[in-house]
């Protein structure tokens, strides 16, 4: 939902004290190469006065964003949002014809999470024999044998582990939350549906925007206020390697 001739928005939110995600910026770009999302950082930042220090990015699996994030603050770890790497995974499934009983226990949490949780070095052997180990595969080991090639490829050597596999940002103590209980996605739907077709005028775009900017501003000064309670979020779940998985071999 953006005015033409742009493409779309980089919604930027922010973790507010008062534990209320806030949209803070509304960045229209014009393509998704690295060259448009580095120009929105660097926007982004000045706009902020270089005070952003931010430990942990959380975004789609956008490789120009994760590029651009990582490469203007240097000590950041971009990660994908876990449902959107699931997603993806599904979409592959079913385009390999695999049958719907052995996708849903291919992506239960108790089998595709454990290839997020452990360490990086065991994903392409013990991990994914694991995760195999786990689904009936009858009738369909070549299409499963086209889905690991697809995933090795994939999600281990262009895109790289580290961008969806928590191990190391666990061992270092930073904040998980975001990665499962992402509160962008929702503030993505409900936005896009403020606005009644698909390309609104320029001027429609920014007005909508600014509205929704003054209801977060009355939201947060409720909150700080005690005039209402913080909106609830789902509660995080620590992940932990399996049992089963640790005596796999």
């Amino acid at each position: 939902m953006v005015p033409k001739p742009f493409t779309q928005c980089l919604i930027v939110m922010v973790r507010d004290p008062g534990v209320l995600y806030v949209p803070v910026m509304y960045v229209l770009i014009y393509s998704k190469h690295q060259d448009a999302y580095w120009n929105a950082v660097i926007y982004i930042v000045i706009q902020t006065g270089c005070l952003l220090e931010p430990a942990s990015v959380t975004c789609d699996f956008e490789k120009g964003l994760m590029k651009a994030m990582t490469e203007q603050f240097l000590s950041l770890r971009s990660l994908g949002v876990f449902s959107i790497w699931k997603q993806a995974l599904w979409r592959k499934m079913l385009s390999e014809r695999i049958q719907q009983d052995q996708i849903a226990s291919a992506l239960t949490l108790n089998a595709i999470v454990v290839l997020t949780i452990i360490p990086e070095n065991e994903i392409a052997d013990k991990g994914i024999r694991y995760e195999r180990s786990l689904v009936d595969e009858t009738g369909a080991k070549t299409k499963w044998n086209s889905f690991w090639r697809y995933f090795k490829n994939t999600w281990l050597n262009s895109n790289g582990a580290d961008l969806w596999n928590v191990n190391s940002m666990q061992a270092a103590g930073i904040d998980l939350t975001n990665r499962t209980n992402n509160p962008l996605e929702r503030y993505n739907r409900a936005f896009g549906e403020l606005f009644s077709v698909t390309h609104p005028s320029l001027r429609a775009f920014v007005e909508t925007a600014k509205t929704d900017t003054r209801r977060y501003a009355q939201m947060i000064d409720d909150i700080k206020h005690h005039r209402r309670e913080p909106p609830r979020h789902a509660e995080y779940v620590e992940p932990h390697v399996l049992v089963d998985y640790l005596h796999f071999q």
